[in-house]
């Protein structure tokens, strides 16, 4: 078994901002990216052993403007792909009760062997 979240760490070492676990302590330094292990599981074992390890992980991606979520997207989606991730979906949330921060939150999945 690894831990998915070094992992994505290590992934994203040359991310040009900030990356925080789980969620943002607040919206004072946008922009910021946070992530957590939505998923893991075991897709192949035999003999009693895992030889294989499923990790989907979710990235929300915090900014002042509307177009630094999509470019700091594009590079989460060419820092993640180069290293063998697979994007399963991205979407923006839209601003609920006077948030001042634009949300794009986005899913990816890799195999481990």
């Amino acid at each position: 078994m690894r831990d998915i979240n070094l992992e994505l760490k290590k992934s994203l070492e040359d991310l040009s901002c900030k990356l925080v676990y789980q969620h943002p302590d607040g919206f004072n330094e946008l922009p910021v990216v946070s992530f957590y292990n939505l998923t893991e599981s075991v897709s192949l074992a035999y003999d009693n052993e895992e030889q294989l390890q499923d990790g989907i992980m979710q990235l929300d991606i915090w900014a002042k403007l509307p177009a630094e979520c999509g470019s700091i997207a594009i590079e989460i989606n060419r820092l993640l792909t180069k290293d063998g991730w697979c994007r399963q979906f991205s979407m923006d949330i839209p601003k609920q009760n006077g948030e001042r921060a634009y949300h794009r939150t986005m899913r990816y999945i890799k195999t481990f062997g």
